[in-house]
């Protein structure tokens, strides 16, 4: 069988992160089959590079593509996207990560105290930090698995209407498995409803979807808002107007947060 390569290069400075993520890569293909496999990884030190050989995965970016397909394959495909993630989930993070709860709250009590001196309307302000502080406890005791941390259409793929892999594993981290769905009502709604759908019934059969996953869900949602904007802020008005438009509809699907199942899936 003949396997088609990609050859990918960066300063030899970021070797010891890629060399994490080309370690990661070899241990998820043990739990799917669409994502790539990993060959090779070295430094080139007199060129001041390193580099890593991969699998290429066949495809097309799903952001572009689900424009091509009938609602009835964009949630086939969404469906099978899920379902792969679920899978990379079963990678637990190693033995002694620090808890879910502490990482993650200690990363959002930073965000909240800096959208304090973002100038948008408070009592969006007072809503979001509310709901956070009153459902963060939720995130204790969570399972610390595999995060892709950036699981949205652009970095899905898809072939003859089919889902075929998951790209642009860089951004990797450890934690709560749901976490890994909360830029779905940001990105992955806006190009595709059906799709995102699919993803969350796709993902659920493995893990079964309850009352506590929505309440997670509206949780890892809601925070996510909060580090958009401040990340938007920093980034720019441009950016800040984007984030703050993408963050309105977030609140609107999910009714100021007085529900944690966003309308896009009910």
């Amino acid at each position: 069988m003949i396997i088609n390569t990609l050859s990918g290069f960066f300063p030899i400075q970021d070797h010891e992160d890629r060399k994490k993520e080309f370690d990661i890569l070899n241990k998820l293909a043990g739990f799917s089959d669409y994502v790539p496999k990993v060959f090779e990884f070295g430094p080139l030190i007199d060129e001041g590079i390193a580099y890593m050989v991969l699998e290429y995965l066949s495809g097309a970016d799903a952001e572009v593509t689900l424009h091509y397909l009938t609602e009835q394959e964009q949630y086939a495909a969404g469906f099978q996207a899920g379902k792969e993630l679920s899978e990379l989930h079963q990678f637990s993070a190693p033995v002694n990560y620090p808890s879910w709860y502490s990482v993650k709250r200690e990363k959002n009590n930073r965000y909240l105290a800096q959208l304090k001196e973002i100038n948008i309307d408070k009592n969006i302000k007072e809503m979001l930090a509310i709901f956070i502080k009153k459902n963060e406890h939720l995130m204790k005791d969570r399972p610390n698995t595999f995060q892709h941390d950036d699981f949205h259409p652009a970095n899905l793929l898809l072939q003859d209407k089919t889902f075929s892999g998951i790209i642009d594993f860089q951004r990797m981290d450890w934690g709560d498995p749901i976490h890994d769905l909360h830029k779905l009502g940001f990105f992955s709604k806006r190009i595709s409803v059906p799709f995102t759908r699919g993803i969350i019934d796709g993902y659920r059969t493995n893990t079964g979807i309850n009352e506590s996953f929505w309440q997670l869900y509206a949780l890892y949602s809601a925070m996510h808002i909060v580090s958009a904007l401040v990340w938007g802020k920093k980034l720019g008005s441009e950016n800040f107007e984007r984030m703050l438009d993408d963050s309105l509809d977030v609140i609107e699907d999910h009714d100021c947060f007085r529900q944690c199942i966003p309308d896009w899936y009910k």
